[in-house]
This record gives C-alpha cells, structure tokens and sequence, in this order.
C-alpha cells in the first residue's frame, strides 16, 4: 500500500501536467473554433511578455495550430511521466516552463532586434509564439540526468542530435527554441546536480 501510494504521489503531478498540455488540443479537436480564442488570449508576442506576464505560463499549454499536434502529444506521454518518477514535482514544473521560457524568450528577443532592419524577422515577430515543444525538450533533458550515467548520456546524445538537425535542415523559430531550451537546461543541471548521471551515483553510495 505504501508503494502504491508513493508511485500514485510521483505520477499525480505527471498526470495534472499532461491534462494541462493535452487538454486543449483535444479540446480544439473536437471543436476547432476554439483554438483561435486559445491563440488570442494564451499565447505569446514579445509585447505581451512584459504587458500580459501570465501568457508565460499559458503560451506553452496552446499548439500552435488545432488538434493533437503531430508526435508531440506522444514525447509528452513518455517523457512527463518518466520526468515525474525520477524528480519531484518542483522540478517538472520548472524543467517544462523554464525550458519554455530559456528557449522562447531569448528568440523573441533577438527577432525583436532583428525586426529593425530585416522583414523576414520582422514577420516572424508577428506570429504569436506557443507550443510545449520547448518544455517537453527541457523535461528529456531533466529525465535523462537523473538516468545511470552511460544511458542518460546517450540520450541526452540524441536529444541534442535531434534538435541540431532539425534546426540544421530547416531554421525555424521553434527549432531555435528547442536548441536553447536544452542548451539552458544542461546547463542549470550540471551547475545545479554535476554531469549526468552523478547525483544517482551519489545516492547510490549513500
């Protein structure tokens, strides 16, 4: 019974977090005429960031067109859930939103700049940014440090292969995202928990 009550503790805050990021795009699958109102008033312009702070926390929870979104609703049920079991609560939290935030704001900001003498940026600016993406490469990155060190950083491997390729062959905004979430995630660990894999070994000697 304590096991059970232990495992249902470990994954409640995965299961609040992926109705959080799934429920509005089943939601806009079944009604599409929502998704523009979600866009509106959830996601995120580099003016909104300092106007409206909130659409911080909600830009992430609305895709960026209606429906489930590709293979991204299928990264979310492997990694929130994996993220969960081997961190506590506070650190799914600020693994997905800060490596929303590390990957987006940034990117906004340089598009921001850019704007006054490039139209491409300057378009670019112009589309609300949203999307979990982001986050969910930010909780790949927090799951794997806390795997046996040779397979966390294997994976961490693929992960960073993956978004450098993607960002290679075909330079969108959200690909830049994915970069710099990772990149800021790693960071924070390794400065935070030391390289992959060492804050298991520790508690394992212990």
């Amino acid at each position: 019974m304590t096991r059970a009550r232990e495992a249902a503790g470990r994954l409640a805050p995965a299961a609040l977090l992926l109705a959080a990021i799934l429920g509005p795009q089943v939601a806009s699958e079944f009604f599409p005429g929502l998704h523009p109102w979600l866009i509106d008033h959830w996601a995120l312009t580099w003016a909104a960031a300092w106007r409206e702070p909130w659409r911080l926390v909600l830009s992430p929870l609305v895709q960026p067109r209606p429906g489930l979104v590709g293979t991204e609703w299928m990264f979310a049920l492997a990694v929130v859930p994996a993220c969960s079991w081997l961190w506590r609560w506070p650190a799914l939290a600020a693994g997905f939103w800060g490596a929303d935030a590390a990957g987006t704001l940034p990117t906004l900001g340089a598009l921001r700049v850019a704007a006054a003498w490039s139209d491409h940026a300057d378009r670019l600016l112009q589309h609300p940014d949203s999307g979990a993406s982001a986050g969910l490469f930010g909780l790949a990155v927090v799951a794997a440090w806390r795997l046996p060190a040779g397979i966390g950083r294997a994976v961490l491997a693929g992960v960073a292969l993956f978004a450098a390729g993607r960002l290679a062959l075909f330079h969108r905004t959200f690909d830049v995202e994915h970069a710099l979430a990772i990149a800021a995630t790693s960071a924070v660990l390794w400065a935070a928990a030391g390289p992959p894999g060492s804050n298991r070994d520790r508690g394992a000697g212990a």
